[in-house]
């Protein structure tokens, strides 16, 4: 065979090994890049558990269908309150029909975050000496993490219960706040 002169073969040029050119890089990073974001993501996926699941269904029924009863309960005896915050100090004015109500011995107030169960607390509120109806937190720890849930920027439900548990208010609320009616 006779070679022509002034002409080159695509085989005589490419003499570069496989790792200099660009292409076989960019079709080895597609899965690369895959495996490193599955691995990302089992990862997030363990440390970071469902907590909104729920297993059970029925006993969560159940439970709604209680927590309503509550309400109700708390709608037939007419009771409302009023949560005040001021300078770091919270009480909370407990109300039957428009008058204070002086039948509870004391409430438990519970403050739940909106997403983030782990940031949920109960409190104790204990009534306010020579005052009808008034209750306020008595713990100074207590008054310091409620200073600064109240203090934060979030959504959170409020919910007051008697102490023998037969009814409740609920109300969601955005801090920060200086007022909250339930």
């Amino acid at each position: 065979m006779k070679k022509i002169q002034g002409t080159t073969h695509a085989a005589d040029t490419d003499t570069l090994p496989w790792y200099r050119y660009r292409w076989p890089w960019i079709l080895i990073a597609i899965p690369a890049a895959s495996m490193v974001l599955g691995v990302i993501l089992i990862t997030t996926a363990i440390n970071n558990p469902a907590i909104l699941v729920v297993d059970n269904y029925y006993a969560e029924g159940r439970g709604i269908n209680q927590s309503m009863a509550l309400d109700d309960a708390a709608e037939v005896l007419q009771l409302s309150a009023n949560l005040l915050v001021d300078n770091g100090a919270m009480t909370l004015q407990l109300n039957r029909a428009g008058t204070a109500d002086t039948r509870e011995d004391a409430l438990r107030l519970f403050v739940y975050h909106v997403t983030d169960n782990l940031r949920d607390h109960e409190f104790l509120l204990l009534p306010a000496l020579d005052q009808d109806g008034l209750f306020e937190l008595v713990d100074a720890d207590e008054k310091t993490l409620m200073a600064d849930i109240l203090a934060s920027d979030t959504s959170w439900y409020l919910e007051v219960r008697g102490t023998n548990n037969d009814w409740r208010l609920r109300e969601r609320i955005t801090t920060p706040l200086t007022e909250a009616n339930l």
